[in-house]
């Protein structure tokens, strides 16, 4: 038999690699580098960029490590688009699984509202998996895919203190369920959002700029940029 095939076989296909493994070098060498301060709790704003924005195909993650208002806490700016999900979703999962037990803030954030993309398995895992969690913000999200027994799960997290839904879409499934008392329902503008949020309206602006002008210069939090593979 030729020795051929059997080097062929040594070699791993594409299909061996998960999304996660499929990160590139830089995005786990910034993770790396946010995890080893294992005290400070977290913030996480996961930004979905408008479709029309150049790159935004692409995941990125910023993650601020210095600065007067990060001593008492790391904030991970991450950056996902609707219309590729499905593609970013098995990478965005293993950046919370790092912060999972830190996690305090999470804030879903979509401009103008989209179709149903965000998963129920998502909203569970916040509420299963991140035991220090005290506060959800979603905004302009179609958040139809969250099912009743996930409103329950975060119902009875011990320390979820508000759920804050903030123009967005097919909410009911939070308002039916009236044991959920950390709810907010919202309509029109929340004043006091940025003493409550931070300033992530400003990350986002600068974010899109960047973008928009294809700009390869580093911002003051390092953008990391996720290839999925593709």
């Amino acid at each position: 038999m030729s020795s051929f095939p059997r080097i062929f076989l040594l070699f791993p296909t594409f299909s061996d690699f998960s999304r996660a493994e499929r990160v590139s070098r830089a995005w786990r060498e910034a993770i790396m580098e946010a995890t080893r301060n294992e005290t400070k709790p977290v913030w996480v704003y996961i930004i979905f960029r408008k479709n029309h924005c150049s790159g935004h195909e692409k995941m990125t993650v910023n993650i601020s490590f210095d600065g007067p208002i990060f001593w008492k806490r790391q904030v991970a700016y991450i950056y996902c688009c609707s219309c590729h999900f499905d593609e970013h979703e098995g990478p965005l999962m293993a950046i919370l699984e790092k912060f999972e037990q830190r996690v305090e803030r999470v804030c879903l954030v979509d401009k103008p509202v989209d179709y149903p993309f965000l998963p129920d398995s998502l909203f569970s895992y916040m509420a299963n998996k991140m035991p220090k969690l005290q506060f959800i913000y979603c905004r302009e999200l179609d958040l139809e895919k969250i099912n009743r027994g996930t409103v329950v799960e975060l119902a009875n997290h011990p320390n979820l203190k508000k759920v804050i839904v903030h123009l967005c879409r097919n909410y009911e499934v939070l308002e039916d369920f009236r044991n959920l008392p950390q709810l907010l329902v919202v309509k029109g503008e929340i004043m006091g959002l940025k003493a409550m949020l931070g300033d992530f309206e400003e990350e986002i602006a600068k974010s899109t700029a960047s973008s928009s002008a294809q700009s390869s210069e580093k911002s003051s939090h390092s953008p990391v940029p996720v290839n999925n593979g593709y």
